[in-house]
């Protein structure tokens, strides 16, 4: 069974967050992970933190940015986000071992290989440099694959499948096509991300972007920052 091109990117993102969630359970089962090691390489020191007391309250994104692209997208994010090389972070003969790949293959309904060979896949992952929002690693990724936008229905029928609660769903008009927008929440780590992907028909080409925070502000902000700099590249 191949991966859907809306879940893929979910999938990565929670496998992000998942590692980098304020849970201690849930950090001392993965720590030696490939998720983990993608999660945490940014700032290792401060990534390994707990969450301060004021976890709670919304991560404000920077004021500077810089412009990220893939072959079909570009668009802007915070100035001190890093780049995470996809294939490195689940390469390896024991990353099909990893507890977090395993559980999202189980939610996809695919062998851990599969979904391994989707995740080193990604065109891009962008994550903050270790700060966190309400104990979750913000993080961004890209992924294209042949094909037009989904329908709302198809949208809800593909993360309903992975246990997302849609809260918005809208079309919208970008620099780089036609595109749809839906916000979610997640349960992952112990506990719940806000989540939201923008899927791009580009030229025939569907690419998906997804946003993963821990708090809705920080989520809505950080989609309208890529939203209102998207181009085709």
């Amino acid at each position: 069974m191949r991966l859907r091109p809306l879940l893929a990117p979910v999938a990565l993102c929670l496998a992000l967050v998942a590692a980098g969630c304020s849970s201690d359970d849930t950090a001392e089962k993965s720590a030696d992970s490939p998720a983990a090691t993608a999660a945490e390489s940014p700032a290792e020191s401060t990534a390994a933190a707990s969450p301060s007391a004021d976890a709670s309250e919304p991560s404000e994104p920077d004021t500077d940015t810089q412009q990220v692209a893939t072959d079909q997208v570009a668009f802007d994010v915070p100035a001190s986000w890093v780049t995470v090389d996809a294939a490195e972070a689940f390469s390896g003969d024991d990353a099909t071992e990893d507890p977090v790949v395993q559980d999202l293959a189980a939610r996809l309904g695919v062998t851990p290989e599969q979904a391994v060979q989707t995740f080193a896949q990604m065109d891009l992952i962008v994550t903050s440099d270790g700060e966190r929002d309400a104990g979750v690693l913000t993080n961004l990724n890209v992924v294209h694959v042949p094909g037009a936008l989904p329908t709302e229905s198809a949208a809800r029928a593909e993360l309903k499948q992975i246990g997302a609660t849609i809260t918005s769903i809208e079309a919208v008009e970008t620099g780089a096509g036609d595109a749809l927008r839906v916000a979610y929440t997640l349960e992952a780590g112990g506990g719940q991300v806000r989540s939201q992907a923008l899927a791009v028909d580009v030229d025939g080409q569907l690419v998906t972007i997804t946003v993963t925070a821990g708090t809705e502000t920080t989520s809505d902000e950080l989609t309208d920052l890529v939203l209102d700099s998207l181009t085709a590249a």
